[in-house]
């Protein structure tokens, strides 16, 4: 583990800030392309699914560097590390500006990706350690802005930069931002060192290897598993076992493994374990509606990219405000009854959505929007601060590193899954609606005879049959769709409610104020 070294303290909030910059550049990265995905692959001339894989290799990549943040840390200590971290992200960013294909991007963007996987990590236990122990509650607000507010902010900048600009300014506007997180860190984050009394323990090749692989097999299963119809695949379904399998041997490895990549023991610890499934679930809300709001504007509403990153910046806005805010309530309500609150909050957010329809003003898509930016501060807060609350310090890196690798596949999953029930549900609604395009049904009579006398007058009756039949048919996709929409989004808000329960097998710990 690495320690302090003596250097002048420092405001902890101007500590915040420096490890906050570089936090935020590394998740809003994740999220911006998505909105310029369609520029990047006419740029190339690719298709929509190897385009696709300009996102997936930075995901795969960060996740691949949560697991060893905690060994990194032992060895060179989190000040150093970042600063390297900053570095390879920059130069990842430099490598996608001047990527002559699509391959070449695609290995930038892993670059890209490997200098961001610690940092997020860093950030939480830099914050963890510079507040005090009666301030944690303000420490992961702080730490949340960069959590949740810069996904939330990344498809708005990235559709904003690409519409005025180009989708390589995505990528060049991280540089200078870069440069100024390296110098803050430089400045304001106290140095640390390793103990250098103590041996350092080796590194788990085998643990690590079996980690990348499972992340790996995961991504591209989640990836691709849609577009090759998921397990009638026999590639998916080996991908799947080899997958499933490299998790639970890295599991056992790391319990057994004298020196572990990653200390999975944490999970010990009740708070840890509750309060990581907790934030998982947040994590869940949060990108899956970032998923499945755009795509429904863009898809029944027919809204353009940059009115789809409109429509949900104002929950950004909402949202940083609201993890600034409830870092303060938190010291005053109990952290259970307040993730409650946010939960319940969040459910009500979520149910509102299944009232949109065909005609819904942007109004009825922002407002919800809005409160389920309330509740995630709400909730998020609390639950962060209890989940590191009962641990040593001297476990915060690995703590925060598995926290973060946890969140990183369940969310995956979660989001993969929005997609797949979107799809698949849909089809479902299909079977049952079209019992309603029968000729022995006097309200599809009724709806095709005026539609045919209406396309009558444009060529003839032939054609006028085949497109009143055409359109009536499409209304019934339409109402497919937007039912399998009102499905996901009552599921969500039915596991606000279950989750509740869950929150009161986290203890709270009190903690004497200094004087």
């Amino acid at each position: 583990m690495s320690e302090i070294t003596n250097t002048p303290k420092v405001n902890p909030y101007i500590v915040a800030i420096s490890v906050l910059l570089p936090a935020f550049l590394a998740l809003a990265a994740s999220s911006a392309t998505n909105v310029c995905q369609p520029n990047i692959a006419g740029f190339y001339g690719a298709t929509q699914y190897e385009a696709n894989t300009v996102i997936t290799c930075y995901i795969i990549s960060g996740g691949i560097m949560l697991p060893v943040t905690g060994y990194l840390v032992e060895s060179i200590g989190k000040k150093l590390l970042m600063f390297y971290s900053i570095w390879l992200f920059c130069i990842g960013c430099l490598l996608c500006i001047l990527a002559p294909n699509l391959k070449a991007l695609i290995a930038a963007r892993i670059v890209q990706g490997v200098g961001s996987g610690c940092i997020l990590p860093l950030c939480q236990a830099v914050l963890l350690e510079v507040f005090p122990k009666e301030q944690r509650g303000v420490a992961m607000g702080l730490f949340g802005v960069a959590a949740m507010f810069s996904p939330l902010a990344g498809p708005f900048l990235g559709g904003y930069l690409t519409d005025n600009f180009s989708w390589q300014w995505v990528f060049i506007i991280n540089i200078p931002l870069c440069m100024l997180s390296f110098l803050l860190v430089k400045l304001f984050v106290p140095s640390d060192a390793p103990e250098k009394k103590k041996k350092k323990k080796k590194f788990d090749i085998i643990g690590y290897v079996s980690i990348v692989i499972a992340m790996a097999c995961m991504q591209i299963v989640l990836d691709k598993g849609q577009q090759y119809n998921w397990f009638d695949t026999p590639w998916i379904c080996y991908l799947t076992g080899i997958c499933i399998f490299s998790f639970v041997f890295f599991y056992v490895w790391e319990l057994e493994y004298k020196n572990p990549v990653i200390d999975i023991r944490v999970f010990k610890d009740r708070n840890f374990l509750f309060g990581t499934i907790c934030s998982s679930f947040i994590n869940v809300m949060l990108y899956s509606t970032l998923l499945l709001v755009p795509m429904f504007v863009q898809s029944m509403l027919g809204y353009s990219p940059s009115m789809s990153g409109l429509t949900m910046f104002p929950r950004a806005i909402i949202c940083f405000i609201g993890l600034l805010v409830v870092g303060e309530i938190s010291r005053f309500v109990e952290a259970r009854i307040l993730a409650a609150i946010g939960l319940v909050i969040m459910g009500v957010s979520v149910l509102m959505l299944t009232k949109m329809n065909l005609t819904s003003s942007m109004d009825s898509i922002v407002l919800p929007n809005i409160l389920l930016c309330i509740g995630v501060p709400t909730a998020f807060v609390p639950i962060t601060a209890l989940s590191f609350q009962t641990l040593p310090a001297s476990k915060n890196a690995d703590a925060a590193a598995l926290h973060a690798l946890f969140k990183n596949v369940i969310t995956a999953i979660a989001t993969a899954f929005s997609a797949t029930f979107i799809a698949r549900v849909s089809q479902v609604h299909q079977n049952y609606l079209v019992e309603n395009l029968s000729y022995q049904s006097s309200m599809f009579q009724y709806k095709l005879m005026m539609l045919k006398s209406k396309f009558s007058m444009l060529g003839p009756a032939v054609v006028a049959a085949k497109k009143a039949n055409g359109m009536l048919y499409k209304e019934l996709l339409q109402q497919a769709r937007l039912a399998s929409f009102y499905d996901v989004f009552a599921l969500l808000a039915l596991l606000c409610i279950i989750i509740i329960p869950v929150l009161f097998l986290l203890k709270i710990k009190r903690v004497k104020k200094a004087k």
